[in-house]
């Protein structure tokens, strides 16, 4: 997140802050595509979606039965 957040302050200081002239280089048009930059990473980063894995892990023992059972399940979840 915060790339997107760096990008929008640039952009924004770019934009309305610096009253310099470049040859062959808009600066507030440069601002203004580095906040629409930033705007998307900051969408990017909210909608994608995370994946996480579970482990679920189990042991059981039966005092008349000299094995140990572990049974251990993973499975991916993705949040919506």
């Amino acid at each position: 997140m915060t790339p997107g957040i760096v990008l929008l302050v640039v952009g924004a200081l770019l934009t309305f802050a610096v009253e310099d002239h470049v040859d062959n280089l808009n600066l507030g048009v440069a601002g203004v595509i580095l906040m629409l930059a930033g705007v998307a990473v900051l969408v990017h980063a909210r909608t994608a979606k995370d994946e996480k894995t579970i482990t679920v892990r189990e042991e059981s023992s039966d005092p008349e039965d000299t094995t140990h059972v572990v049974e251990q399940i993973t499975r991916e979840r993705h949040q919506d």
